[in-house]
């Protein structure tokens, strides 16, 4: 869903697109990981931020609508199961907070970095403004420019690199290099918020992070992700049990499939459901469910809703 509203996604055919990991040779999911807002915090806010403008900036399409539009003309109504992390349901009129459940989190929200604050169960929502004045160099390197470059987080042994003809990636002496910091002469390292910029604390001053499942997330509190589930199973119990359900899964992958393999679990305890896959490269179902779905692929979410929504 979110593709159509410009955002990227950890893998596939838009994958992300923050500049410097290319330059560190790095993709989305290693550099999601909460391991770096505790030995590198400025490097985690220079990725974090960018990300949650992107998201704050972005606005849902109308295919979120259009999704809304149905649910609202049904005797039951809509649940949203998202492992998208933006944020859009919530502002999708129609769906509201009581109907969402954001298995991954959400950069609306943010906790605390340490355990001990964790165990608290503090959750507050994010201060937008206090994203935005976290103070990130532009990357603004042109193909041929000469940079300086360190190859490990814990040296400060600094060799010249130039900049590739993406304008993010890096060599020396033509050969690819992964940097851990690239800075221009003279200048600040433009992997990393600025020293002197503060970054996001809780009330009590301790450091913050999204309150997000990253890869390899042992640190997340799931208070309010739990809270959802249950909201989640609660309506699904409400259900009758001849309901005639209809799942409408979008843009749900195969790399981490928890929203497909929630989907097929829908369908597998409600006898009466329908499935409706979108998915532009995977909309394969499993050969026990192809009698009761719909498989639409080669076609983005948007026009997809789009055109279901003209036959309606």
């Amino acid at each position: 869903m979110g593709v159509d509203s410009g955002l990227g996604t950890f893998r596939g055919r838009n994958a992300g697109v923050w500049p410097p990991l290319k330059a560190m040779q790095m993709d989305f999911s290693e550099m999601s990981s909460p391991g770096f807002f505790n030995h590198d915090p400025r490097l985690a806010w220079a990725f974090w931020k960018f990300r949650h403008q992107a998201y704050v900036l972005g606005a849902p399409h109308d295919g979120y609508r259009i999704l809304a539009k149905w649910g609202q003309k049904m005797r039951h109504g809509c649940f949203s199961v998202t492992s998208n992390i933006d944020g859009h349901w919530e502002r999708t009129e129609g769906i509201g907070e009581g109907r969402i459940y954001e298995c991954h989190g959400a950069l609306t929200r943010m906790q605390c970095v340490e355990d001990r604050c964790r165990e608290a169960g503090s959750i507050w929502r994010t201060d937008p403004e206090e994203i935005a004045r976290i103070a990130v160099p532009e990357w603004d390197l042109v193909p041929g420019e000469s940079v300086l470059v360190r190859r490990s987080s814990g040296s400060t042994e600094e060799v010249e690199a130039v900049v590739q003809d993406d304008g993010c990636s890096l060599a020396v002496d033509g050969r690819p290099i992964a940097a851990r910091a690239v800075r221009r002469r003279d200048g600040p390292d433009l992997l990393r918020a600025l020293p002197t910029s503060p970054l996001p604390v809780s009330s009590d001053k301790q450091p913050a992070r999204p309150n997000v499942l990253m890869f390899g997330d042992w640190g997340v509190n799931d208070d309010i992700i739990s809270a959802q589930n249950q909201a989640f199973r609660a309506w699904m119990g409400e259900m009758p049990t001849d309901a005639k359900l209809v799942v409408v899964e979008v843009g749900a992958g195969k790399a981490v499939p928890t929203i497909r393999m929630h989907s097929e679990r829908v369908l597998s305890q409600c006898e009466n459901a329908t499935l409706i896959r979108i998915n532009w490269d995977d909309s394969d179902v499993p050969a026990a469910l192809k009698a009761r779905s719909v498989s639409i692929g080669g076609v983005g979410a948007l026009d997809a809703l789009s055109q279901l929504d003209k036959m309606l």
